[in-house]
């Protein structure tokens, strides 16, 4: 009896799911630049050469989707915690809000195989195709948006060139730090030996948190244009302000 057009669909979306999931760990593991598509349809059991572009229609299509796939679920996750932080009436500090952005793995999803993958392959992405990771995730950055507007308001004053250079910096970094935590639980030695100690993960986002409260050095001020008297002059309200 020939399959119906729901159970085709079921099917169909089975299919077009374990290559996403299939091409999410070989970009993680191996770098999107080392990965083509016969591999990833190769490795997800599909014998039609032509899966990947009947689903996706193509490689970057599948990259940008896989993308917002996983910048979504980011999002999700840290727009909760920031709310259960606002509702509290925090967040009082910045290393509060580093907290929300701490890239931790396996928070108890129902996903947490595929969770060991994200940030190796956003890391991949933002290394060798950052016009493609910016542009996948435009929409789903919400919670990000949310964490550095608390952070510019706690954030000691300093310029504004500099504090946008410690948001992106903290960020990158803390890309990076989930991308070796991932690889830490996979296993690999190097990684789960550092990620494996309890002082770890509250170090990090002491660490993130350090990248945005450490003073601004005399030569990074005088690089900008700046004397620590005028940023001092810029934090006292004037009778007029």
């Amino acid at each position: 009896m020939a399959p119906t057009a729901k159970e085709s669909l079921r099917k169909g979306e089975r299919t077009r799911m374990r290559l996403k999931k299939t091409a999410l760990r070989l970009f993680a593991q191996q770098g999107i630049e080392n990965v083509s598509i016969r591999d990833i349809q190769s490795a997800a059991g599909q014998k039609n050469n032509g899966s990947i572009t009947y689903y996706f229609t193509s490689r970057d299509a599948l990259i940008r989707e896989i993308l917002a796939d996983v910048a979504a679920r980011l999002d999700d996750d840290n727009n909760r915690r920031l709310d259960a932080l606002e509702a509290r009436g925090g967040p009082n500090s910045v290393r509060e809000v580093a907290e929300i952005l701490l890239p931790v793995v396996n928070r108890g999803s129902a996903d947490a195989q595929d969770e060991l993958f994200q940030l190796q392959f956003f890391t991949s992405v933002l290394i060798t195709r950052r016009d493609l990771l910016f542009e996948a995730t435009a929409d789903a950055d919400r919670a990000t948006r949310r964490c550095f507007r608390h952070i510019a308001r706690l954030a000691p004053e300093m310029p504004k060139e500099i504090i946008n250079q410690r948001l992106q910096l903290m960020l990158l970094f803390a890309l990076s730090a989930g991308a070796s935590m991932e690889s830490g639980k996979e296993g690999h030695r190097n990684w789960s030996s550092l990620w494996n100690q309890a002082s770890a993960e509250p170090n990090l986002a002491d660490i993130m948190a350090g990248m945005i409260i450490a003073p601004v050095s005399d030569t990074t001020l005088a690089v900008v244009g700046q004397k620590r008297s005028d940023i001092a002059a810029e934090a006292v309200p004037t009778p007029d302000s």
